[in-house]
């Protein structure tokens, strides 16, 4: 096994959402708390492609954040190179942000209306390296757009002068600016249209190359993963239920969640037999969370220890249900 460049240990966020204090006085009500993440850990070796997939509330975009450090977590770490990345001293702090970046999901969004392309590419540059001359932040800006498949008279446009994959290039180009080692890369596809979305993911597999990047991948869309990623872990109501190959997940998956996942993906030969899989149950209130494994109320394997006890992950898969080799 390789070295990990990037560990996630025992990683959980929990949010108070609970009314404000004189509303819970007056209704005798505890305060609520959302449990995000649960006790999340794997690890990515340098220059791979890691994929987090599941239901659209399991936590996958909390994770994406802590490991970024827009988020503190509640317990556990997140490490790049053996190093915290949330220590206390400023110096340390800005040195590791350099190395981690991260591509959000909407471009549309994610970029200032008011600024120019440039002055968005060159946020970067002014943060980390305040001293490099004028004209060699322009030379630099230009390089960029073109790694991106831009011209370099972009940089004087503004946002809304582009259509979403244009927008998404100038994001990829901004994260690029801190010659990062690690980005996360947040549903960098799912706001696009489909003929856009491929041009993307070759873009992002290009620069990873040439670059040596090492990605997070974040996504609910299984074609994207299984376009992208060597590894892949799916995430449950915020725990990690399996971790696998790309290939031995999606030829052979073990955990009823990620056959539930993969069965309910469009087959146009299943359509048309008639043998189409639908998702069962909605996915639990994090508030209030099943006890046991989380998954046991719309499991169809599941038995009396599931309602009871929370599986650990074993052999890359978290499951009472499912046999280990010895």
């Amino acid at each position: 096994m390789s070295d990990p460049f990037i560990e996630i240990n025992q990683l959980s966020k929990d949010f108070d959402v609970s009314p404000p204090a004189l509303e819970r006085w007056i209704e005798r009500s505890p305060r609520r708390i959302l449990h995000a993440v649960d006790k999340v850990s794997f690890h990515i070796t340098r220059g791979e492609t890691f994929a987090l997939v599941g239901e659209s509330g399991s936590g996958k975009s909390t994770i994406g954040r802590m490991a970024v450090g827009l988020l503190s977590p509640t317990n556990g770490d997140v490490k790049l190179d053996h190093q915290s990345l949330f220590r206390s001293d400023a110096a340390h702090t800005q040195a590791m942000r350099r190395r981690i970046q991260m591509i959000f999901q909407d471009p549309y969004a994610s970029l200032n209306p008011r600024w120019r392309t440039g002055s968005i590419i060159a946020e970067p540059l002014r943060v980390f390296n305040p001293r490099q001359p004028k004209p060699e932040q322009i030379e630099a800006i230009a390089r960029l757009l073109e790694k991106v498949g831009l011209s370099p008279v972009d940089a004087l446009k503004f946002p809304h002068e582009f259509s979403g994959g244009q927008r998404q290039r100038i994001a990829i180009a901004r994260a690029l600016a801190a010659n990062p080692d690690f980005i996360v890369c947040d549903e960098p596809t799912s706001a696009l249209d489909v003929s856009v979305q491929a041009q993307i993911l070759n873009l992002m597999r290009d620069l990873q190359e040439q670059f040596g990047l090492t990605y997070l991948l974040i996504s609910h869309n299984l074609a994207v993963v299984r376009h992208m990623a060597r590894r892949i872990g799916v995430i449950y109501l915020g725990r990690l239920v399996e971790v696998a190959d790309a290939s031995q997940l999606f030829n052979n998956p073990r955990h009823p969640y990620t056959r539930m996942l993969l069965a309910a993906v469009p087959d146009i030969q299943k359509i048309g037999a008639g043998r189409t899989t639908r998702m069962e149950g909605e996915v639990p209130n994090p508030i209030n969370p099943p006890s046991g494994c989380h998954f046991h109320p719309r499991c169809p394997l599941a038995s009396t220890r599931c309602t009871q006890e929370a599986p650990e992950l074993i052999d890359g898969v978290a499951c009472h249900a499912v046999a280990r080799p010895a």
